[in-house]
């Protein structure tokens, strides 16, 4: 049984790993010359660098800058490259993957993110300010810029962390430990961790209960709902260890936490003193907090000393070259941050690694993001117990378990409705709200709070004429009246956050403007926050975690907007309608629906949800509902070999009528032929065809 478990957790990283490569194979297969036509890949020159800031300045052809706000990946294109595919690139034939195993064609790889544009002198070119590049590419764009030389980038979205799977596998097979085997022993509701409050006549109070805890017990848990001082109260807890002479290594999926733990007063000397590293440094970390150094390849620290880590590198430990040429690092404290975005086997692993180890994080926010999780062989095995790592380990375990009860970031309106999520134990301590004076009364309330908008435009699954209309005023008063404010834009769906990075991220004066899927921005704080919910998929938009981080990222207000009547819908769970129903409703949101209009907009939903399977086949869905064609209302896609393997995708099947639509390379396409079914494109289609 045991040994059962752990195969089946292996076989879960390494079929993530198949999901990732599939998914990428349209990407990685394709010409590209053809990538750049669908503006998937795009090239620009080095225009100088701001080294103050530590930012790059590129220059791309007029309209072809990538997004702003969104991470990319660049590289630099070699001599060779131009030598052995020649000029220009629109003509470049070899596919992106053979390409970028060729690594005479360009540099290493670097994050890049889009910051902002910039005004330069050809009106030919957009100019964007770029942050997030590795000290190394910097360095080299510095001296090029000051020899007077230009260079010229490929920006690509960034692949996605295979290795981090591929090294917790590593993990179960070389250093086998009961602890992978646990399961959760209570429900969440049961679970009682002990409260802590913040005391202003001992600030530090959370912290010394915390450090006793791991002194005396060597683990404990800290659940940390949204805007609880967990960063300070972490540094306080390294501080302490540093001061001690001991080694500390603190890790979480994104560079932003890091930096952000970094920045905290108690770690302020360290940093001075050179005793703090960081994994994947960039020219702007190294500028917002000088005297930190990048971390080593080895992962090894000095007595007395802090690295910080992402969790995808701090994996690279159980990496089998790694242990080989270094061993397996060893710290007198690992810090977990950010937690729940962690799975089991990271926990334990990262864990393994210390004397001590103080898991942070909150169950009642989201796990880590993974492909597929409805595939029938997860259920059967119930891979939660594996994502969910963080409540497995606080609810399987009598490890000492704490929650801090008190709120610094949220106002005490948001912070009340905040407080169904535990056990109405919950409360803002919050000192001086962000003033918004100047703005609308109606979207930017003095005491700020939730506030409900109800649209009534439903018919549009991804993003509604309305929801524009509003954000547009909003962004206008913000532009207007404070640009140095932050903002975030969120929504549960890919599709509607790049229809609204397409219409919001552009030359904004909003200096701090995030647009996202929830998912993707647990952990922010912003001055204001919009959250745009459309008229689909309504259970998993508002499933009770995701909506929880949705609805605290805001030290003032945040305003959901949504396409449907929340309040009237079945799929609301009880603490979300609760929610809802005790937020500030402005417009016609409190409207009551008829049954007959109820079921007209139930019937819309449900094609909504399934023309969310099928981008860009909309017309074709209404199409082969109004006409009872059988289709799959779930999107399966994908033609399977006799073992369940996927060999052949398309954009949609018809397997009543053996016809594949838009398969999504020509290896599919010869795939499908071979099967039998008859290739068209979307262009092609017409009901008359299924009668033939």
């Amino acid at each position: 049984m045991e040994n059962r478990i752990i195969q089946n957790y292996q076989y879960f990283f390494g079929d993530q790993v198949r999901e990732i490569e599939q998914e990428q194979k349209t990407l990685v297969k394709s010409p590209i010359s053809q990538l750049v036509k669908k503006e998937e890949l795009t090239f620009g020159y080095v225009d100088h660098v701001d080294e103050a800031r530590g930012h790059v300045v590129f220059k791309f052809p007029k309209n072809k800058a990538p997004r702003l706000k969104v991470l990319r990946s660049l590289t630099i294109i070699s001599k060779n490259a131009w030598a052995e595919l020649g000029r220009p690139t629109s003509s470049w034939q070899i596919t992106f993957l053979d390409f970028m195993k060729n690594t005479q064609y360009h540099s290493p790889n670097s994050e890049v993110l889009p910051l902002y544009y910039t005004k330069r002198g050809n009106p030919d070119y957009d100019y964007v300010g770029c942050s997030s590049i590795s000290l190394s590419l910097f360095d080299l764009f510095k001296r090029k810029c000051e020899e007077g030389k230009s260079l010229t980038v490929l920006f690509f979205m960034p692949f996605p962390p295979v290795n981090y799977y591929n090294n917790l596998s590593n993990y179960m097979e070389m250093f086998p430990s009961p602890e992978l085997l646990i399961e959760p022993k209570i429900d969440y509701k049961d679970w009682t961790p002990e409260e802590l409050s913040f005391d202003e006549n001992h600030p530090n109070a959370i912290a010394e209960t915390i450090a006793d805890t791991l002194k005396n017990e060597h683990c404990c848990v800290v659940q940390g709902p949204p805007g609880v001082g967990k960063s300070y109260t972490i540094a306080t807890i390294v501080a302490k260890y540093l001061n001690e002479g001991k080694t500390v290594c603190a890790t979480t999926m994104a560079n932003k936490g890091l930096i952000e733990l970094i920045k905290q007063d108690p770690l302020e000397v360290f940093v001075k003193h050179r005793r703090v590293s960081k994994t994947n440094l960039s020219a702007d970390e190294r500028n917002a907090v000088p005297g930190i150094k990048p971390a080593t390849s080895s992962l090894a620290i000095p007595s007395g000393e802090l690295l910080c880590s992402t969790n995808y590198v701090l994996s690279y430990a159980f990496d089998k070259k790694h242990i080989e040429e270094n061993g397996t690092p060893t710290y007198d404290l690992v810090v977990i941050e950010e937690a729940s975005q962690a799975f089991l086997t990271s926990i334990i692993a990262f864990k393994s690694l210390a004397k001590d180890c103080l898991i942070v994080g909150d169950p009642m926010q989201l796990p880590p993001i993974i492909a597929s999780p409805q595939k029938n062989i997860y259920k059967s095995w119930n891979v939660n117990t594996q994502v969910e790592g963080l409540q497995t380990f606080a609810l399987g375990t009598d490890v000492k378990a704490y929650r801090i009860v008190t709120t610094f970031r949220l106002p005490a309106a948001t912070a009340k409705l905040t407080a169904l999520f535990y056990g109405n134990r919950f409360w803002s301590v919050q000192k001086d709200c962000v003033d918004f004076s100047d703005c609308s009364d109606t979207f930017f309330p003095k005491e700020g709070g939730i506030l409900y908008y109800y649209t009534k435009d439903y018919t549009n699954g991804v993003l509604s004429n309305a929801c524009i209309d509003i954000i547009s005023n909003i962004i206008g008063q913000i532009e207007h009246y404070y640009p140095t404010r932050s903002l975030a834009i969120i929504s549960p769906f890919k599709e509607s956050v790049r229809q609204l990075q397409k219409r919001f991220l552009t030359d904004t004066a909003i200096e701090d403007l995030t647009v996202e899927t929830i998912d993707r921005i647990q952990g922010m704080t912003v001055d204001y926050a919009i959250l745009y919910l459309p008229g689909r998929h309504l259970g998993f938009a508002l499933e009770e975690r995701r909506f929880n981080v949705a609805t605290s990222r805001s030290r003032t207000t945040t305003l959901i907007i949504t396409d449907v009547p929340l309040t009237n819908l079945p799929v609301v769970s009880p603490h979300v309608l609760a929610f809802l129903n005790n937020s500030n409703h402005i417009g016609e949101s409190s409207l009551v629906m008829s049954q007959s209009d109820m079921s007209i907009m139930e019937d819309i939903l449900g094609k909504n949800d399934i023309k969310a399977l099928y981008p860009g086949m909309e017309a074709i869905i209404d199409e082969l509902l109004d006409n009872n064609i059988p289709f799959s209302h779930e999107g399966d896609v994908d033609l399977l070999d006799k073992d369940g393997i996927v060999i052949a995708t398309a954009g949609m099947l018809l397997n009543d009528y053996k016809i594949a639509i838009d398969p999504v390379d020509d290896d599919s396409k010869q795939i499908f032929e071979r099967a039998g079914y008859r290739v068209i494109s979307s262009n092609e289609f017409s009901i008359d065809l299924l009668k033939q």
